[in-house]
């Protein structure tokens, strides 16, 4: 086997870059709460090895909201507060015992944050003091905080050139907007309100659910911004023919925008025994999960994996090939009172 350094200098002779080697070198995996310790804290989940290991923090933390594993550039990003008396900030550490740095804080309130693909911004929802949340876009080179307005649901595009985000101009309904990171500028989309939607791998083809399809047959769309045309996204076979429409709600995205998930009920009065159903870019069923497969809770953790349940939780693939493996006595990171 070759060593770390014959490895870097065979990599560099092929003109690689040093990225593409750090990223074949480090783990597969993402952040959970070990439930095993008391109170519970972040621990890696290995999907190589299928071990939680535990992650080394040198600062002790009162709370955590998001922990996130950007493998692509060896950092791990999380939100946290040392004590109930500090602002919330995100923190970088290099993997895997590197120094916290803080590198954003808001001393208005909690917030959740996304961070763009080439790792250069943070996209964040801020609770404040209003009723909405708030939309910004933070640069982490130029320490520079964009306010977006009261919105929710940001979602970066494949590139990271632009932002989807739901506006809402005072109070609802909500507004489908976009902000253009090399313009600076943010452009209201579809002429009427929207209440779900995120980007595909190709930034001008969106998955959305309007208002006033929501109305007729409460469904997701594909809407092409090039031809300014929408169709149905994943229907269920024979849905038309039976002229029976499904609920679908609550859509979520992989990394890589490749892959989609979505609850799925039969019936208003169904809802409470959604299905997840987990499709491809264009919208082939590719798993439906009964809900005792996947509740309470389901999030996609990295291109092509899925984590479902609570205590355990069970790993499973976007396409449904390989069965579920399961991580005994853990949960997702949640914010603790």
């Amino acid at each position: 086997m070759l060593s770390r350094s014959k490895l870097i200098l065979l990599f560099a002779l092929c003109g690689l870059t040093s990225e593409v080697i750090i990223a074949a070198e480090l783990p597969r995996g993402f952040f959970v709460e070990d439930l095993n310790r008391q109170p519970p804290v972040p621990a890696f989940y290995n999907l190589e090895t299928q071990q939680l290991q535990d992650f080394p923090l040198r600062q002790s933390y009162d709370q955590f909201i998001d922990f996130v594993w950007d493998r692509e550039h060896g950092t791990v990003l999380f939100s946290a507060r040392p004590t109930r008396k500090d602002p919330y900030r995100v923190y970088s550490k290099a993997w895997p015992d590197g120094e916290e740095k803080p590198i954003y804080e808001n001393a208005v309130g909690p917030f959740r944050f996304l961070v763009s693909p080439d790792g250069k911004r943070l996209a964040l929802q801020i609770m404040g003091f209003s009723a909405w949340p708030t939309i910004a876009v933070h640069d982490l080179e130029s320490q520079r905080t964009i306010a977006l307005g009261q919105g929710y649901s940001p979602d970066w595009s494949v590139d990271s050139r632009r932002l989807l985000y739901l506006k809402i101009p005072g109070a609802l309904p909500s507004w489908l907007y976009e902000y253009r990171v090399d313009t600076d500028t943010e452009t209201l989309l579809i002429q009427e309100p929207v209440m779900e939607a995120v980007f595909t791998d190709d930034p001008d083809q969106i998955l959305v659910k309007t208002a006033s399809q929501a109305k007729h047959c409460d469904i997701f769309q594909v809407w092409n911004r090039r031809k300014q045309r929408f169709t149905p996204f994943c229907l269920p076979e024979g849905a038309l023919d039976k002229k029976k429409c499904p609920l679908q709600r609550e859509i979520g995205v992989f990394p890589g925008h490749q892959f989609f998930f979505f609850k799925e009920a039969a019936s208003t009065s169904e809802n409470d025994q959604a299905r997840l159903v987990v499709t491809d870019v264009w919208g082939g069923r590719l798993q439906t999960l009964d809900p005792d497969d996947w509740k309470p809770s389901a999030t996609a953790v990295e291109d092509t994996s899925l984590v479902v349940g609570e205590d355990p939780l069970y790993v499973l693939r976007a396409d449904g090939t390989g069965g579920s493996r399961e991580i005994p006595h853990a949960g997702f990171i949640r914010v603790r009172r």
